[in-house]
């Protein structure tokens, strides 16, 4: 595990000693859950989430990313703690297992490794080869960057809102409509307004000998954001696997925005269409003088990411009362209102949650803390009616 630590910080390290290379740590944050476990006891769970990133070049782009992702920061303390041990008689293969497993505790990963080229042939276009996770559809991230627009995604995103991940699976998470992942190339033409771009790639959400194909364009407008894309995967059925959607956001410039990502993240055309397949999201925000009010209606898709999330038919509606506003020195708060229906559950199908929520950015830093408090039903015993989460992130 030391090994492997020190073969990456070593690999990051020298790439940034390279010409006009930087170092920088784009994300770092703590994410802490509250709740009640199996056994009926009340447990914290932090998942720590940190990025390193290595980028520069002269004549050309690329950029090296690491990362350190761990769902439940306890259970691996207590397990470093702990260490570990093999019975006697213990073959290599279980040696190797044994290491295998304590390494992929540790959270450690390459995230990315891309080299572009701008000009290309004389040319406005931009090539790329990338490995490993590069752009996310329809999450609105992106405009920052491309066209150095203010943040207008959604909240209601990521493991603060969904400490379980999709369906259980913490490797994963609601985060626009689709995220290329994989080994390809990206060519892009970049103009003042409009970004468009295509991505060839053997897709690693499917696995090796599998390869998808995307489509994508980016239009920023003085108070509209448009953002499209279509996309093919095979050989994933004899007809293969298509996915397609849209972000659309509109500031109105006085009374407030409207934001919605609408999609289909996966369709396999020898099945039949069905509406739990869409990907919804719709958000009309209202501004007032000492705050707004924002109205979410979610529902799940059948599959995301290129597998299913086993939230089929799930619907989230929420009703967000703030003040205030999160800017450096100043904080807003308010109150949060969710009915939940999942039909997929044995039990709890219909759930009411409120949740009072503080947020702050302090040189730097920004702190985000909720309580929810389940209304209905009341669970048993009475205090797992309180869920906490507390979020601190900031960035170098």
């Amino acid at each position: 595990m030391a090994r492997r630590y020190s073969i990456l910080l070593i690999m990051a390290l020298g790439v940034a000693s390279l010409h006009a290379a930087d170092l920088s740590v784009p994300r770092l944050s703590l994410l802490t859950n509250g709740r009640l476990n199996a056994a009926g006891a009340f447990e914290l769970a932090t998942r720590v989430d940190i990025d390193m990133l290595v980028e520069g070049g002269s004549k050309f782009d690329a950029w090296f990313k690491l990362g350190f992702r761990n769902g439940s920061m306890e259970d691996y303390l207590r397990s470093v703690g702990a260490g570990s041990s093999l019975p006697d008689g213990a073959t290599l293969d279980d040696l190797a297992a044994a290491v295998s497993d304590l390494e992929a505790a540790t959270g450690l990963s390459l995230r990315a490794v891309a080299i572009q080229v701008d000009g290309l042939l004389g040319t406005p276009l931009e090539l790329a080869a990338f490995v490993g996770h590069l752009d996310r559809f329809c999450s609105g991230d992106d405009f920052a960057g491309a066209f150095g627009t203010d943040e207008f995604a959604t909240k209601y995103r990521g493991y603060f809102y969904y400490p379980d991940g999709i369906g259980g699976d913490l490797s994963r998470r609601y985060d626009g409509l689709h995220e290329v992942y994989g080994t390809g190339v990206k060519l892009a033409l970049p103009f003042e307004r409009i970004r468009p771009s295509v991505y060839v790639y053997q897709d690693s959400w499917l696995g090796a000998g599998y390869y998808s194909a995307d489509a994508r364009v980016m239009l920023d407008g003085d108070r509209v954001k448009l953002e499209a894309f279509a996309g093919a995967s095979f050989p994933v059925s004899s007809a293969g696997a298509y996915r397609g959607g849209f972000l659309f956001y509109f500031d109105t410039g006085a009374i407030g925005d409207f934001y919605a990502q609408i999609g289909v993240p996966r369709w396999d055309p020898t099945e039949a269409f069905r509406m739990d397949l869409l990907y919804f999201m719709f958000e009309p925000r209202v501004r007032f003088d000492v705050g707004e009010l924002v109205l979410s209606l979610f529902f799940h898709p059948a599959w995301y990411l290129q597998e299913e999330t086993d939230e089929s038919g799930a619907l989230e509606f929420r009703f967000d009362l703030g003040f205030g506003e999160a800017s450096e020195g100043s904080f807003k708060g308010g109150v949060e209102s969710e009915l939940a229906y999942n039909p997929n559950l044995d039990l709890d199908t219909l759930t009411v949650e409120v949740a009072p929520y503080f947020q702050t950015l302090r040189n730097g830093v920004r702190w985000d803390a909720r309580l929810a408090v389940r209304v209905f039903p009341f669970p048993s015993p009475w205090y797992g009616m309180f869920m906490p989460t507390v979020a601190v992130s900031t960035a170098f």
